[in-house]
Order: structure tokens, then C-alpha cells, then sequence
């Protein structure tokens, strides 16, 4: 019964859920195979590095982060280690280089423990290293706020809404797209919503643990971050 259960669950969500093109639909509904968690698929030595602009005037709509310093045309680097104390956590070790220059003087390194589950932080930030990493909680690691648990990967798939003045609007899965950037070519989904005029997207791989491309504007049509992978390594 409990299985039966499940498959009519998802066959509802596939008929009222909006998924369209040649996917999942009411007959051929979404699986397992269609989930994307945040964090799925890392290792122990998986790194990810992005190039990130993210403004200090970014006053984020998923968490209470947002007004502390900017990351302008910086390198950000994440190596991931499993913690020997407890082997629900990751060891992240962040490395930033702030600025157009990308000159090592302004490099910042710590280690931030991040629990397996939703990538949550699992510890104290070190107050030297605050500044850098709240505007990376609020860009790339934005996506734990976002996708709450698993989600599908499927056009059509609402993940949330998200409200800007008295407007709320949904947050979905609106379009395949193959792009490629510095890390490769990849497949991607669209997860996007649109305030004001702009609309904010973040390209998200099935096999990449994190999102690998975003664009985010606020309601008044200001950029709050952009990002791009330039090199995975799993």
C-alpha cells in the first residue's frame, strides 16, 4: 500500500505540477531518477571552484544574511574532506581571492564543518572569516534555502516562492538548456522566478552537487549575485 501510495502522489504532482515537452507527464510520471539534492553526489576530494560577484547591497528573501561585504569579480575555491570526528559532516575548505586583480595578497582561507544533510553549517565561523563567507551563504550556498530537501528536475516542478513587495511568485523548473562555461559543457535545468522585469535564474546539473551557473535580481531589477563553475573535479 505504502508504494502505491507513493506512485499516486507522484502521479497527482505530474498532473497538476506543470511538467511539459517530452518528460514526465500524468502517464509517464517523475521517479527517484528525477531528484536532485543539495550536496548529492560529493566525495571525499571533490572541489568545486566558481568565479562570484555578489554586492554587499543584497538583502537576501530566503535568510536573514545579506549586508556585509562584497565579493566583486572574485575566485572562490571548495575542496570537501570528510570530518574525522564525525562522519555526517564535511570538512569545507574555502579559499576566496577578492577582487579584479585576483592577486593572492587578498586571499582567504578557512575550513567551515557543513553537515552532509542540506549542506547546513555544522559549527562556528571564525570571525575573522565571517565577512567572506556570509556573502557566499548567500549566493552559492543560497540553493540549501531554496531547495529544501529533494527536488525534481523536471520542467514544470515548483521548488518554493519567493516574495518581493506584496508580489509572490513561484520558483520552478522552466527550461532545459546544454551551456557551456570554463568548467565543461553541461546539461542543465532552469530554476527561475521572475520580480520586477528581470528574471533570476540558476542552472543546476543532475550529477553536480551544487548549481553551476546564476543570475539573481531583486524587484527592483538590481543584481544581487552571479556565479560560474570553472572547474569540478569529483
Amino acid at each position: 500500500m505504502a508504494v502505491f501510495g507513493v506512485s499516486v502522489s507522484i502521479a497527482i504532482i505530474a498532473a497538476g505540477g506543470g511538467f511539459s515537452g517530452s518528460g514526465p507527464s500524468l502517464f509517464n510520471p517523475p521517479n527517484t531518477s528525477n531528484l536532485w539534492t543539495v550536496g548529492e553526489n560529493l566525495r571525499d576530494g571533490t572541489m568545486l571552484n566558481y568565479s562570484l560577484t555578489r554586492i554587499a547591497s543584497h538583502n537576501s528573501p530566503w535568510n536573514e544574511l545579506g549586508e556585509f561585504s562584497s565579493l566583486v569579480d572574485s575566485l572562490v575555491s571548495t575542496k570537501f574532506t570528510q570530518d574525522t570526528n564525525d562522519d555526517n559532516n564535511w570538512q569545507a575548505i574555502i579559499g576566496i581571492i577578492n577582487g579584479s586583480e585576483h592577486s593572492m595578497a587578498n586571499y582567504k582561507q578557512d575550513t567551515i564543518l557543513l553537515s552532509k544533510e542540506q549542506l547546513t553549517n555544522a559549527g562556528p565561523v571564525s570571525q575573522t572569516f565571517k565577512s567572506y563567507y556570509e556573502p557566499i551563504e548567500s549566493s552559492i550556498l543560497e540553493i540549501r534555502d531554496i531547495a529544501e530537501g529533494p527536488k525534481y528536475l523536471v520542467v514544470g516542478a515548483q521548488w518554493n516562492s519567493i516574495t518581493g513587495g506584496v508580489t509572490t511568485v513561484p520558483v520552478k523548473i522552466t527550461a532545459q538548456e546544454k551551456i557551456r562555461i570554463n568548467a565543461g559543457a553541461f546539461d542543465t535545468y532552469v530554476l527561475s522566478y521572475t520580480l520586477g522585469s528581470k528574471t533570476s535564474r540558476i542552472w543546476i546539473a543532475q550529477d553536480v552537487p551544487l548549481p553551476i551557473k546564476a543570475e539573481v535580481y531583486n524587484e527592483y531589477n538590481q543584481l544581487q549575485y552571479k556565479y560560474d563553475l570553472t572547474s569540478y573535479k569529483k
